[in-house]
């Protein structure tokens, strides 16, 4: 029993430690605020898009309705086999140009080449890529500018507000802010830039432009599906700034509409999130698995009288349950998902690990596909 007992309480400890990271995170991801003191620096905002036709007409009014005093609008489409061009077309304003481009050559992916040709005719002194999903407020583009050059950096991503208008999309889509928020210690970052615990996410990129051209480009991502994190880490290897804020109300994003596309989304990006270590993500999504369902289960059935262990199990079995609750309410009202999250968690990170396996499959197969694409270029197979 002693044996059994210590593992209880284990599952305890591991949540609070968890718990712990959380509430330093409050502090270290700090929240992307309005501003009025922007430079004037000229920023040129940097949209790829392929078969975007519910995003296209949002996404493109958003950023032409900014108050920054000095930008212009790029948007690289190919390929699209929507009304994705007719829509772009339809936009008229001296601020946007749309740049009709072809598939991307052997060993590139469709995204990093987009971004490629995105920079190369830009004439901005910042490059800000944005994803069409993403939507912003009027005053995003001078907040972000404002707290690229306060906090002296070189590169500035935004976390969207991510946005679900599904019950499926409920079930994974929170998934990347309770990560993010639980596992990621933040706040070494912050104090120990050096500590290679830089993080960045694509749908929100903001360079200065000599910083992006000493990266070399998306070039160096090239064959990355998760290109946003691996230019972060490059960037902290060469000594650049690197800075992750929360977008809140000036930064939204929708990013699957239905439990299909947030499965297929997902299962896109998981497996490079672990660097494609199989035998590290088998482990980490099977131990978050049990470490999520073992304490409730076990409050059950001690409550019910279905085990036959003595009731010391209850302390650390409720311990563990209420701080994995905790956590995901504070993940709730923090990034504003729906009111029920908290109540069905094991079930979140129960579809969490669904995706995670199917990610897997994907990538060791090379059956996985994006927008009829594959997302694996000869070089990786």
């Amino acid at each position: 029993m002693s044996f059994f007992y210590q593992h209880a309480w284990s599952l305890a400890g591991f949540f609070g430690v968890v718990l712990v990271i959380f509430l330093s995170n409050l502090w270290a991801l700090g929240r992307l605020k309005e501003s009025s003191s922007a430079t004037g620096a000229k920023v040129s905002v940097l949209v790829p898009m392929r078969d975007e036709e519910g995003n296209a007409e949002g996404c493109v009014r958003a950023l032409l309705a900014q108050d920054h005093e000095h930008y212009e609008v790029l948007v690289y489409e190919e390929g699209s086999q929507d009304r994705t061009p007719q829509i772009l077309a339809s936009i008229k304003d001296s601020r946007l140009r749309v740049l009709q481009g072809d598939g991307p050559p052997p060993g590139w992916l469709g995204k990093a080449w987009a971004c490629q040709n995105l920079a190369q005719h830009a004439s901005g002194e910042l490059l800000l890529f944005v994803d069409a999903d993403v939507r912003l407020s009027r005053g995003a583009v001078s907040a972000a500018v404002a707290a690229l050059a306060k906090g002296r950096l070189d590169l500035l991503s935004v976390l969207p507000r991510q946005e679900v208008g599904t019950l499926g999309e409920t079930l994974v889509v929170p998934l990347i802010s309770w990560s993010l928020s639980s596992f990621f210690p933040f706040a070494v970052g912050k104090i120990w830039p050096r500590a290679g615990l830089a993080a960045a996410v694509g749908q929100f990129l903001l360079f200065r432009r000599e910083a992006y051209a000493a990266l070399g480009g998306h070039e160096v991502v090239r064959s990355e599906v998760l290109e946003d994190v691996v230019l972060a880490r490059k960037a902290t290897r060469r000594g650049l700034r690197v800075g992750l804020l929360y977008g809140g109300s000036l930064v939204r994003c929708r990013m699957y509409t239905g439990l299909r596309g947030a499965v297929r989304g997902f299962a896109k990006s998981l497996f490079p999130v672990f660097g494609r270590r199989t035998v590290f993500f088998v482990f980490v999504w099977n131990w978050l698995l049990y470490a999520t369902w073992q304490p409730p289960l076990l409050l059950v059935s001690l409550s019910t009288g279905w085990s036959s262990l003595p009731q010391e199990f209850w302390a650390p079995a409720a311990w563990a349950s209420g701080v994995a609750f905790a956590l995901w309410l504070l993940t709730t009202v923090r990034f504003r998902f729906p009111w029920f999250l908290p109540f069905i968690y094991p079930v979140v990170v129960g579809a969490g690990w669904t995706v995670a396996m199917r990610s897997l499959l994907w990538h060791v197969s090379g059956w996985g596909t994006w927008k009829g694409r594959s997302i694996h270029t000869k070089e990786e197979r």
